[in-house]
């Protein structure tokens, strides 16, 4: 089960995921590719076109699934980047 419980300090291992990046290298950087699973169950997050119209409007629904698809590859487009130093 996937919970996102709690907050910091109090949790569960349902809030536990392991980031995989795609290609190579052990640094997460901007534009590659990653995907999310969930430790726990074993599921990769998941995502798909349909988007809802009425209670969350435009808003995607998210799961998990079993195999590594290609809609379950996920590629941060905004966010706060931070300086690499590739020498370490």
């Amino acid at each position: 089960m996937v919970s996102c419980y709690g907050g910091d300090g109090d949790s569960d291992a349902g809030d536990n995921w392991r980031l995989e990046i795609e290609g190579s290298g052990k640094t997460w950087k901007q534009d590659q590719r990653i995907r999310l699973l969930h430790v726990d169950t074993g599921g990769y997050l998941h995502s798909h076109d349909k988007k809802y119209t009425r209670i969350a409007g435009g808003q995607q629904e998210v799961c998990g699934v079993g195999e590594k698809r290609a809609d379950n590859v996920w590629l941060a487009v905004e966010g706060v980047y931070l300086p690499v130093d590739d020498s370490k």
